[in-house]
């Protein structure tokens, strides 16, 4: 093209562009909205989209206050832990010094009666149900029939599924019924109450479909209020699954106590929570914080516990008849000399509590741990709580209104008072992690805790995202085509069966890993279970979409990855090569087609492997070994690439072939000598250092690691230009004191490992090398692939730890990352239960254990120049105590016992953990801020891709039969590369009966300040018709529906194209023809 037509062209798409932009802010649109919003253009001959995005305009969080900015203005100190070791705030404005209320203001007390029943903590969750719930749900029943003005709210579906599939049809009856007449109240509503460190937002999506599925279905109502008093701090995240669900309020507890102190003396206890990302607020959910450390009945009245713990009727004796009759108070003689004083005191308790809200309206839980067991209790609490609440009630000059309600009550209340006040509370963003209640005892090491139980239950999930994809296609395809699934009931029942253990173990006492060891063993069986039956639902579909009506009962697919027991590992079952082909399926979950790489073990190493296409594909050969330093003789390790579509399965065959042409790889030895019965073949050689050090040359990198076989430097090569980043990998372990599962704890001793020569092997082939160090405490095993693809950019990392014998007690386990990124201030980020990235500062001031954060899936440390980002594939604690490093908690074994699991945590098992580094450059140098306001970042668009790598692997089955179609497509092509599905979801009724599909889609935000060359995917925000999304199964209709399918918005017509804004994430209802 000319000049001068392309300076024409460039005219025009700039007045378009400020002509859009003129229209957008004539809309009101604030500047970062305009960015975001304008289109993408297209000219010919200017080569493809002129996109515009905003992430890399000077983006600002639009809240009133950050949680970040509070923590710096902070200033704190700790009463001796003999005076209980609580907070004291030291205030630098006297105004925050001193109380702003009046004290004489018209006061709303809403009392809830709560009991908290956890599926599994000290007892399993059948022991709980059996001893403590059924009693607790059957009881609230037959109360509340005999005490109309009584409440009681609830909060697991898991209990209430068991409770409702053993009651008799009348007391179901009486529920449904105090349950619509807002007597009893459902709260959250998911299968359980999740953590909010440890746990993916798909995981968590997935279980609140499935309690509030069930709620619809057999209660008729739907949750509208988060209840979250339990977990160990919260995230950010989380609240805008509430919001999105349907759920516009929330409430919360377990902050650190001189964060509530801050937040108090502001009267921003009551808060809209805002996501970082959110400038307008749309989004934004009313929280309300409980201001003391606990929920039991002692914390929920005011400062005073002694005062408080009078009205827990239900362990302490009740009101005396006589009014002037004196009551006693706490345990060294105090007390009220009658009622009225007692009821005096309960009032400046409230005056207390209501200091700290903006609003003249309180909740009090009226609670505990299961409490409401009995019917005495029951009828004891209620009887004395009306007698002081009418005795208050009663009273003008204490100017309070007390009552039974429920926390729907309390908002119901709350927003009338901020309507009346003609204005919204503030807004808030961030997260409130590392909790604390007292001392130095943060609460980061559940972080990592039994590290096993965290992998397994993302295995759990990997598989489970499998099986749902599988299922719908299946049973609808078979129900379209008109043959019989003949296997579709057994699928169905076990697919919804290990969908709840799923949602079962992201409680925040199972995924937490701070369970009594009973049910730890409990949760693992019911894991193990899990995944035994989704590999046979995954089977079974497969079967059927393959033969049709052929297919019979018996299962002719096996998984290669088998968990020989519930304490144990996966491990890769030994494929059985033959010389007449032997079949294996590769499944593929991902939402774009891809290219892996795979190791399988095979009993042969003459082998040629073909692909769906029956075209053949080259192998590399490595040893399998029986011992650090012998090779076994009849195994072997192949490796080769696998493409493969965006959400299906494809076949390949395995064969013993003579005329096989094996790519057998090297295999050296740096201090010490290998055996090897095949010399032939594997024939050990000394590796030669320079320099103490050694080097692996691939496409895209070039790898040095030191002496001891640890990583020390990355150098990528681009464009004839060589780029190097030092990365030292190093393992300590600090000696753990005062550490239990809940919290880490550490007198600061570390003993660092690899200090003595290391045996190191290095194997190394046509695909990829590997590095492999062994210690008493772990196996580190490092591997680059000389590969032009995505995977030539990055180096895995793969560890086993073995923290199993009694001298391993009280040892923190940690990996270190020092490198040459310069992160100002020990700046980092996390990610946010792997829905977005949140900045993290480290702060000297505070303890090392406060400055413990949790991962799920990838941790960044960047300077103005590159960014690390270290992705993970299981949740674990992550902190920068040093400039340029990041330290890791791969393992411990806490012997303190405390926060109430009086037991050390020594039931360690071998636990995988797997690392990806992925450098990446700006495309220009950028200066580092310090307002944690503009510190937003997101993941470059190859980033999310190696992490989707990470997160979604291929999992392979052997069949025991021929199959004659190789490939299965379920879309018909890839979505966006910013695009995911976060849930697919086989609707199944109680009676296990289809009931449609659920769709959701997460279109999530990419940097534009890093390029992204080569994608396997098409890049950028797209229009999806989700009529013509799936192959070869014909939609009757779909309806976009709130997140967990309770709230139509919107019916879709057959052209309808559906946009997403980015961040947000949307669920849409399918029903097929």
């Amino acid at each position: 093209m000319k000049y001068k037509q392309r300076l024409v062209l460039m005219t025009v798409a700039s007045v378009t562009i400020v002509i859009v932009a003129l229209y957008k802010l004539s809309q009101k649109e604030n500047v970062t909205e305009m960015i975001v919003n304008l289109p993408n253009f297209r000219f010919a001959g200017l080569g493809g989209a002129l996109k515009f995005t905003g992430t890399c305009a000077d983006t600002t969080m639009t809240s009133d206050w950050t949680v970040e900015e509070i923590y710096d203005d902070m200033n704190f100190t700790t009463n001796p832990r003999k005076e209980g070791g609580l907070y004291v705030l030291h205030e630098k404005n006297e105004k925050y010094k001193r109380n702003l209320k009046s004290g004489k203001e018209p006061l709303q007390i809403i009392v809830v009666p709560h009991s908290h029943n956890d599926p599994g903590w000290l007892w399993t969750l059948e022991t709980y149900y059996t001893v403590r719930t059924r009693s607790i749900l059957t009881n609230t029943v037959l109360f509340l029939e005999k005490f109309p003005d009584f409440r009681m709210i609830w909060s697991e579906t898991v209990f209430l599924d068991i409770w409702w599939k053993e009651s008799p049809t009348d007391m179901q009856n009486k529920f449904k019924d105090l349950v619509k007449q807002g007597r009893i109240e459902i709260l959250s509503g998911g299968w359980v109450s999740v953590d909010e460190a440890t746990t993916h937002y798909s995981a968590v999506i997935d279980q609140l479909i499935e309690g509030h599925l069930w709620i619809k279905e057999i209660l008729g109502v739907t949750p509208n209020i988060s209840w979250s008093i339990d977990p160990f701090g919260y995230s950010t995240s989380l609240p805008y699954l509430w919001y999105k669900s349907g759920m516009p309020d929330m409430t919360i507890l377990r902050l650190h106590g001189a964060l509530k102190q801050y937040m108090g003396h502001r009267h921003i206890m009551t808060f809209n929570w805002r996501q970082p990302w959110d400038m307008a607020g749309k989004n934004d959910i009313q929280c309300h914080v409980e201001p003391y450390t606990l929920y039991g009945i002692e914390y929920s009245c005011g400062p005073d516990q002694e005062v408080c713990a009078v009205m827990d009727f239900g362990r302490r004796a009740g009101l005396p008849d006589d009014k002037e009759q004196p009551i006693p108070i706490g345990n060294n003689n105090r007390q009220a000399r009658n009622l009225h004083e007692y009821a005096t005191m309960v009032a400046e308790q409230y005056r207390h509590k209501a200091d700290q809200y903006k609003h003249n309206v309180l909740l009090m839980p009226h609670g505990d741990d299961f409490r409401y067991i009995m019917d005495y209790e029951f009828e004891t609490n209620y009887v004395n709580m009306k007698k002081l609440m009418d005795h208050i009630n009663s009273r003008k000059e204490l100017n309070i209104q007390m009552r039974f309600g429920t926390v729907g009550d309390y908002f119901n209340e709350l927003h009338k008072s901020i309507a009346k006040s003609g204005e919204p509370d503030s807004s808030l963003s961030g997260d409130f992690f590392t909790y604390t209640d007292r001392d130095d005892e943060y609460w980061s090491g559940y972080f990592t805790s039994r590290p096993f139980d965290k992998r397994m239950i993302r295995y759990l999930l990997e598989v489970l995202k499998t099986a749902e994809m599988l299922t719908t296609f299946s049973v609808y395809r078979a129900q379209q085509q008109g043959y019989n699934f003949k296997n579709v009931q057994k699928v169905l029942r076990d697919l919804q069966e290990a969908r709840r253990t799923h949602g079962l173990v992201q409680h925040h006492d199972a995924i937490t890993g701070t369970s009594a060891h009973p049910t730890v063993v409990d949760f693992e069986n019911r894991i193990t279970a899990a995944i035994t039956l989704l590999q046979g639902v995954i089977s079974r579909d497969i079967e059927s979409l393959l033969l049709k009506e052929a297919a019979n009962t018996n299962i002719n697919i096996v998984p290669i990855h088998v968990q020989p027991k519930p304490d144990a590992p996966l491990e890769r079952r030994v494929i059985a090569v033959s010389e007449s082909g032997t079949q294996v399926i590769f499944t593929n979950s991902y939402t774009q087609r891809r290219k892996d790489y795979v190791n399988l073990i095979v009993n042969s190493m003459m082998i040629q492997v073909l692909d769906q296409h029956g075209e053949e594909v080259q192998v590399q050969i490595n040893p399998c070994w029986e011992s650090q330093k012998s090779i076994a003789k009849a195994i072997f390790e192949v490796v080769f690439p696998v493409e493969i579509p965006a959400m299906s399965f494809i076949i390949f065959v395995f064969k013993r072939s003579q005329k096989s042409k094996p790519q057998y790889s090297t295999v050296s030895i740096l201090n010490g000598k290998a055996n090897s019965p095949l010399q032939n073949v594997f024939n050990p050689t000394a590796l030669n250092l320079d320099q103490n050090e050694f080097t692996v040359d691939t496409q895209k990198l070039k790898v040095t690691f030191s002496d001891k076989g640890m990583l020390k430097s990355v150098c990528r090569k681009k464009g004839g230009q060589v780029s190097c980043t030092d990365i030292r990998v190093g393992w300590h372990w600090y000696q753990g004191v005062n550490s239990n599962a809940y919290c880490f704890g550490t007198d600061g001793t570390v003993t660092k490992l690899f200090e003595k020569n290391v045996f190191v092997r290095v194997i190394s082939g046509k695909y990829s090398t590997t590095v492999i160090i062994n210690h008493a405490l772990l196996q580190h095993t490092t591997t680059i692939y000389n590969t032009s693809d995505l995977h030539g950019n990055y180096v895995y990392i793969e560890n086993v730890a073995t923290l199993l014998l009694a001298e391993d007690r009280d040892k923190e386990l940690f990996m270190e990352l020092q490198t040459s990124v310069r992160n100002p201030n020990m700046q980092f980020y996390t990610d946010s239960n792997s829905f977005q990235l949140i900045s993290r500062q480290t702060r000297n001031n505070y303890p090392m254990a406060a400055n413990l954060f949790p991962i799920t899936s990838m941790a960044v440390m960047q300077d103005s120049k590159s960014r690390l980002t270290v992705h993970v594939a299981q949740p674990l604690g992550v902190g920068s105590f040093k400039s340029g490093s990041l330290e890791f908690l791969i393992d411990r074994v806490p012997t303190s016992s405390g926060k109430g699991l009086e037991e050390p945590v020594t039931d360690n098992k071998p636990t995988v953990s797997k690392f990806i580094l992925h450098i990446e450059d700006f495309n220009t140098e950028s200066e580092m801020v310090q307002n944690h306001r503009k510190r937003m970042a997101h993941p470059s668009t190859e980033s999310f891709l190696i992490n989707d790598y990470l997160q979604h692997p291929l999992i392979p089955f052997v069949a025991s039969r021929k199959y004659d179609l190789t490939e299965l497509r379920i879309l018909k092509s890839s979505l966006p590369c910013d695009m995911v599905i976060a849930n697919l979801k086989t609707f199944i009724s109680e009676q296990q009966e289809l009931l449609g599909t659920g769709l959701t889609l997460h279109q999530r935000q990419t940097s534009c300040k890093i390029a992204s060359d080569s994608l396997p995917c098409s890049p950028g925000s797209s229009k999806l018709k989700l009529f013509d999304l799936f192959t070869d199964l014909k939609v009757k209709d779909i309806t976009k529906m709130s997140l967990t399918y309770l709230h139509e918005k919107e019916k879709l017509s057959q052209t309808s194209e559906v946009t997403i804004d980015s961040m947000e994430i949307e669920s849409y209802k399918i029903h097929w023809s």
